[in-house]
């Protein structure tokens, strides 16, 4: 009897130790991961920020700085400057302190990040269609940019990109914050000391080559939208269908989402020709936000390559969205009709689903 729990001693030791060393050689392994990236800032237009500490922290314990400077964007999700191209580790921790100048207001978040999820996609990579009549079969693309987004709020969000892919890993809520006063001493001589002071904060939102004067024209006496940014990052179960001229075959397309992400897919034209992965196939079945914008190409017998645009109006399509799902965004299917013209220079755009159609006149549509 002794010897047995022994035995079972000794078994449950093993196995402990076996756990313990499996996890420091995956810590070890995860260490030595490196990878050629960049680090990049984003915030919505008109609402312009500048870190002010901290950033990126790796595995190995280093930081990637986000410090680069007044950063104000066109579009939420676009890249900004970087100051830190290179191999090096992935991160596994946003420990940044910021300022969003149109609050006038210090925000630090301290979040861990989902590294298997931001190494998953860098490992993998992902395909893109070729432009190349040489080489015309896909081509393998990684994944070299960490893109940390603030907006107003505290909110923070980080993306994976490459060249006409971006994917969110993350959403993180900052904190209001006040810089010490004997920090704020030691920083008399140095850059971040003039994002302390009223003047050079005010000085920010006046500036029309960081914020364009319509956007300064059309933010006057509107309240801060805040919350907006998360609106953007709502899913829906929708898909595209695309309406050909005659005998047309779907090349390629691209959507723009409003939550920052892009993908770039494959059409028919493609799938028929390659081994192209399910995630990348036009219709791909995957929960998405509301697109901002969807690009696409065809191939016709007469014309080879055609192609256009739908940009969308953020107020009609949200509307549209919202009416079709009566707040059910995931259990109602809906479908995005985009019906060519037979004469291949128009285009035609509606929202579909729960028995209803809602035309999407206001979109901006152009063809080529």
């Amino acid at each position: 009897m002794k010897l047995k729990i022994k035995n079972h001693y000794l078994i449950a030791l093993l196995q402990l130790l076996s756990v313990v060393v499996s996890c420091q050689e995956k810590n070890k392994k995860t260490m030595k991961e490196e990878f050629d990236w960049k680090e990049t800032v984003s915030c919505p237009s008109g609402y312009p920020v500048d870190v002010f500490m901290g950033g990126l922290e790796l595995t190995t314990g280093g930081y990637t700085s986000l410090y680069s400077g007044v950063v104000d964007h066109a579009e939420w999700g676009s890249a900004g400057r970087s100051m830190s191209s290179g191999v090096k580790p992935l991160p596994k921790r946003l420990n940044v302190i910021w300022i969003s100048f149109a609050e006038k207001t210090f925000y630090h978040v301290d979040a861990e990040l989902d590294y298997e999820k931001i190494a998953g996609l860098f490992r993998k990579g992902y395909y893109l269609p070729s432009i190349n009549k040489d080489n015309p079969e896909p081509f393998k693309e990684n994944y070299w940019t960490i893109n940390v987004g603030f907006a107003p709020g505290g909110m923070a969000v980080v993306w994976v990109a490459g060249a006409a892919r971006q994917i969110e890993v993350g959403r993180y809520q900052g904190v209001k914050t006040e810089i010490p006063k004997e920090q704020v001493e030691k920083l008399k001589d140095e850059p971040e000391y003039s994002m302390l002071r009223p003047e050079y904060q005010e000085s920010i939102m006046k500036n029309p080559g960081i914020i364009p004067q319509d956007v300064q024209d059309a933010n006057k006496d509107k309240p801060i939208p805040y919350g907006l940014w998360d609106t953007y990052r709502k899913k829906y179960n929708w898909k595209v269908n695309y309406e050909l001229p005659k005998e047309a075959e779907l090349d390629e397309m691209t959507y723009d989402f409003y939550n920052g992400e892009e993908i770039n897919l494959f059409g028919d034209y493609q799938i028929k020709r390659y081994q192209i992965p399910k995630e990348l196939h036009w219709n791909y079945d995957e929960e998405k936000a509301i697109p901002k914008q969807i690009s696409f190409r065809w191939k016709e017998k007469v014309k080879k390559n055609c192609g256009g645009y739908i940009k969308f109006n953020e107020d009609q399509i949200f509307k549209a969205f919202e009416e079709l799902t009566q707040g059910k965004a995931k259990a109602v299917p809906l479908q995005i009709t985009i019906r060519i013209t037979h004469t291949g220079d128009d285009a035609s755009v509606w929202l579909e689903g729960n028995g209803k159609s809602i035309g999407l006149y206001k979109s901006e549509v152009k063809i080529f």
